[in-house]
């Protein structure tokens, strides 16, 4: 980001400055909660990521992992201000994050996670929290 008269680069934001695992930022760009993201254009930019890093298959599963575990958080905090703050927009973006979940889920890193949802979390009740809820 350019910066007013410095002409320089500037910072936009920083995430709280915290160091973490690389994955974390990719899953942030590639299963964004605002837009759709293609599974197939989410395959692209992993596989050019991991062929730039040499990052090994561990990568793999960390980043599902983490997507796992923001996504399952972004669904909480988005039903929590749709339904507490009253804010419907919020309600109309968990379909999409619950996709992403789903996709994380089924990796076999997740399976653990992924049998814990089937047992506390049935499918009926994944995904646009207004239509569950009426």
């Amino acid at each position: 980001m350019l910066v007013g008269s410095a002409k320089g680069l500037g910072l936009l934001d920083f995430q709280d400055a915290l160091a973490g695992h690389p994955a974390y930022d990719l899953v942030s760009l590639l299963q964004d909660a605002r837009r759709d993201v293609d599974p197939e254009v989410e395959r692209v930019m992993l596989d050019r990521y991991r062929a730039a890093t040499g990052v090994g298959e561990g990568f793999m599963d960390a980043y599902h992992v983490l997507g796992a575990q923001r996504n399952a958080k972004i669904i909480g905090i988005f039903t929590r201000l749709w339904r507490r703050d009253g804010k419907p927009r919020y309600a109309a973006l968990c379909p999409r994050v619950w996709s992403y979940l789903e996709r994380d889920l089924s990796q076999p890193a997740l399976a653990p996670v992924a049998r814990w949802f089937d047992e506390n979390v049935p499918p009926e009740l994944r995904g646009d929290p207004k239509v569950l809820s009426a």
